[in-house]
């Protein structure tokens, strides 16, 4: 999976679950803002609060054949309710809809298991170097 950094907005994402100093961590919002020079990712909450966070804290859902394969190879490890999971998450991620791709994260934010085999950070998949490149070339002309 690789995206760019303008595919980002209005993207869905949850805040690390683990940043302690943050009071919205495990939370579920939407991309408004990116700057990504700056490394100051603004995510609005449902409850109309805002904040900024370092892309390296966000985390999107894996794409679903990547849930589909991860969900077979629980299967093969007798991992029952992991690839069950697994498996739902692909479902819900794959219809497209807002409010299906929002309970996909729902069941994410309680299962620290499932969190870790179906999220990754948004850090791994913009393409950051795209930007760095940009600012290379305005550098040498």
């Amino acid at each position: 999976m690789n995206m760019k950094q303008e595919e980002t907005m209005g993207l869905m994402v949850m805040v690390s679950p683990v940043l302690w100093t943050s009071d919205n961590a495990g939370k579920i919002g939407i991309i408004e803002l990116t700057d990504f020079e700056a490394d100051k990712i603004r995510v609005g909450f449902e409850d109309g609060e805002v904040d900024s966070f370092s892309v390296k804290t966000l985390f999107i859902l894996k794409a679903t054949e990547e849930l589909k394969e991860l969900a077979e190879k629980y299967k093969s490890m007798e991992w029952a309710r992991v690839a069950q999971n697994l498996q739902t998450l692909a479902l819900l991620h794959e219809s497209g809809s807002p409010e299906q791709l929002k309970k996909a994260y729902i069941l994410i934010q309680d299962d620290p298991e499932l969190h870790r085999e179906a999220t990754i950070r948004l850090n791994e998949v913009i393409d950051l170097a795209q930007g760095e490149k940009q600012a290379g070339k305005t550098l040498n002309m």
